[in-house]
């Protein structure tokens, strides 16, 4: 069985953050990937992990920065949160190959950067080992759609990226890029942290999302309200024994964060496969 975990989700008054937590935690979810210092700002981490835990909540993950060359630098006092947190995973939200987030869309950079980040994650894999964490990389459609010498830019990463990256696998992004995300789930198996559950209405509005324009966010809705097939990615998830799927919804439709998070969770309990 997979346990069911948040991603980004927080209070909207950002009021309470705690209560929130409370909140999911009694509606039935198990865990947050997202980074404390994000989800609980100006908070002591170790406390923030440990009150966390407390509630039945697990924190997963610690972010990476963006600049991988300037991350190759941090390794050292990220590992040393981590540690302080009681967390195994470093992951990174984007790269070169998805700055259309951060710059507009249709920005993907060049084959040159994508290449030299892959330099820096081949060594951010082998520092964050040493440290005892799991360097893992968070996918958008970019690196599906995103094609250099044939190849899109998700092979080209499969290809030249230490086979000890793990992958926090955004099943929302993957078939909004065209794929099946059964059939990558498939081929990425032992590969896998976790993965992000997200929905969407339509396939394409979401490509032109720039992440600081919430206008520019559309297309997403509540898990099992879309057209991802959440279904065949739970049974997939189980199948491996994956152990964690976390909801995220980067702009809320029609429900406020609460009812979508009500909404997600109870689609995903249905599928059999969610405790």
């Amino acid at each position: 069985m997979v346990k069911a975990g948040i991603v980004g989700f927080l209070p909207e008054d950002k009021s309470d953050v705690w209560e929130f937590f409370k909140w999911c935690a009694d509606l039935g979810y198990k865990a947050i990937d997202m980074d404390l210092s994000y989800a609980a700002p100006g908070e002591d981490l170790t406390e923030s992990a440990s009150r966390l835990r407390n509630l039945g909540l697990e924190p997963l993950t610690m972010g990476c920065p963006g600049d991988f060359e300037l991350a190759v630098g941090r390794v050292a006092e990220i590992a040393k949160k981590a540690h302080a947190q009681g967390i195994k995973r470093v992951t990174a939200y984007s790269s070169s190959i998805s700055k259309s987030i951060h710059e507009g869309y249709g920005v993907h950079g060049t084959y040159d950067e994508m290449m030299r980040d892959f330099e820096y994650m081949n060594r951010l894999t082998e520092l964050f080992d040493e440290e005892g964490l799991t360097f893992c990389y968070h996918n958008h459609y970019h690196e599906f759609i995103t094609v250099y010498h044939g190849v899109n830019a998700f092979d080209h990463m499969l290809y030249n990226v230490d086979s000890r990256l793990k992958f926090d696998l955004d099943v929302g992004w993957v078939t909004s890029g065209g794929y099946d995300p059964v059939e990558v789930l498939k081929r990425l198996e032992g590969r896998i942290a976790c993965i992000h559950v997200k929905d969407f209405y339509d396939l394409q509005k979401p490509w032109k999302m720039v992440e600081k324009d919430p206008s520019s966010k559309e297309g997403f809705t509540a898990v099992g309200t879309g057209v991802v097939n959440i279904p065949g990615v739970l049974k997939e998830l189980d199948r491996q024994s994956v152990e964690y799927a976390c909801v995220e919804q980067d702009i809320m439709r029609n429900l406020n964060p609460r009812e979508a998070l009500t909404m997600s969770y109870l689609a995903m309990k249905e599928s059999g496969y969610v405790w």
